[in-house]
């Protein structure tokens, strides 16, 4: 846990190639309910007269998790403000029209803004933890295009690639801004890192959308990005429902786990001979505390992480409970030792209670927990329950993470 996003850039998926004409509400995900389904089909339609005094967003989306983005609302277009859209960025904002309706004039607030044509029938995606949102809002058929599709997990964005739906634009990891330019996207929506190649294609008329939930320090601030995705894509209604419920399983599993006593956790494990710690206050910290965990740096401040050597994390870790990693190749406690023989010296392993969250892989050799994961924080909390607490989850199908066997 806990490694941070540079380290994981390059596996990450992003859109471009064949442009597909949909349907405005297409989708081939989860099945929405009645009312969100007829919902969704009222906002997704273009709008063929337009009255001024009309409300054309029925179903409205109020953040209560993320922090980096704000959503608003006139009658006719959303303002979202993507407050850090990379590290160090100054804000964007963006203007999202509803088809068939008038743009304000970009004046005053709104100066400076990129207006959008809402909803978009083609994304481009620079990551794949946008992947889950665009399945969970059913929403797949707008998805044309990827970065690069060799570290993708989800089946169904694989199936996409394979029958040519969706293409690769940056497989090389250098982005082909002619592929892109040709395709013509209705958005590439960023990973929350700035590319040298936004210019080039900001100026051809590419509308560049940040998404930059890895900066958000709550697993729900995170996945509550998802309604980013939705104004985007017309889904309001099946946001709110789909977020609601992730929200709602959460804080039920959250309010379960806070009775127990809390057990103490090593999180993550050494890359190229550093530890990177999550800090107090980042989203893995808060995973592990409303799991009913604790661990050593607990009380450390940042939303962030610190990087040690592995003898400073003996010195104060080394007599945790559980251990908890992320490592693609960690299949049992050998595997851990023969990565680095000092592994040993933790209690956890020396108890047998190492677990990473390897269990779902795709087969380019992407990991689920940094993709579907961002999406679904209530599983990972599920899994960490299961694993600090056994006794408050018999018989819990893990999601994300397996013990490693001996």
């Amino acid at each position: 846990m806990g490694i941070p996003r540079p380290l994981r850039g390059a596996l990450f998926a992003a859109l471009p190639a064949i442009l597909l004409t949909t349907a405005a509400c297409g989708g081939n995900g989860p099945a929405a309910s009645p009312t969100a389904a007829a919902s969704n089909a009222a906002e997704g339609r273009c709008v063929t007269s337009y009255d001024a005094n009309k409300d054309y967003f029925p179903a409205k989306q109020t953040l209560k998790h993320a922090t980096n983005f704000t959503l608003t609302y006139a009658k006719n277009y959303q303002v979202v403000t993507v407050k850090q859209p990379a590290p160090g960025a100054k804000p964007e904002k963006y203007v999202l029209v509803r088809c068939g309706t008038p743009a304000p004039e970009l004046t005053g607030e709104l100066a400076g803004a990129v207006t959008v044509e809402t909803p978009i029938e083609s994304l481009y995606s620079a990551s794949t933890t946008h992947l889950p949102f665009i399945t969970e809002l059913g929403v797949l058929d707008r998805l044309t295009g990827v970065a690069s599709a060799g570290f993708i997990t989800s089946p169904q964005v694989l199936e996409r690639v394979k029958s040519g739906a969706v293409t690769e634009y940056a497989s090389g990891r250098e982005v082909d801004t002619e592929k892109v330019i040709g395709a013509k996207p209705g958005v590439l929506m960023s990973g929350g890192t700035e590319d040298k190649t936004y210019g080039p294609l900001r100026q051809a008329g590419i509308k560049v959308v940040a998404n930059a939930e890895w900066l958000e320090s709550s697993a729900l601030g995170r996945a509550e990005w998802i309604r980013l995705m939705a104004a985007l894509t017309g889904t309001e209604a099946k946001a709110n429902e789909v977020f609601g419920k992730i929200e709602a399983d959460y804080t039920a599993l959250a309010a379960k786990a806070k009775a127990a006593a809390p057990v103490t956790v090593l999180p993550g494990q050494m890359f190229q001979g550093e530890w990177s710690m999550p800090s107090g206050d980042s989203y893995v910290a808060g995973l592990i505390k409303d799991a009913g965990g604790t661990y050593a740096w607990a009380d450390t401040s940042g939303a962030g992480s610190a990087t040690m050597d592995l003898e400073a994390v003996l010195s104060k870790a080394k007599d945790a409970k559980v251990w908890l990693a992320i490592v693609n190749e960690w299949k049992t406690l050998k595997d851990v030792e023969k990565s680095d023989a000092r592994y040993a010296k933790f209690d956890a392993f020396e108890s047998g209670d190492v677990w990473s969250a390897n269990k779902v892989m795709g087969p380019g050799g992407g990991n689920d927990y940094w993709e579907r994961g961002v999406a679904r924080p209530d599983l990972i909390l599920g899994d960490l329950v299961a694993i600090l607490h056994p006794e408050l989850a018999p018989g819990h199908e893990f999601a994300f993470y397996q013990k490693m066997t001996k």
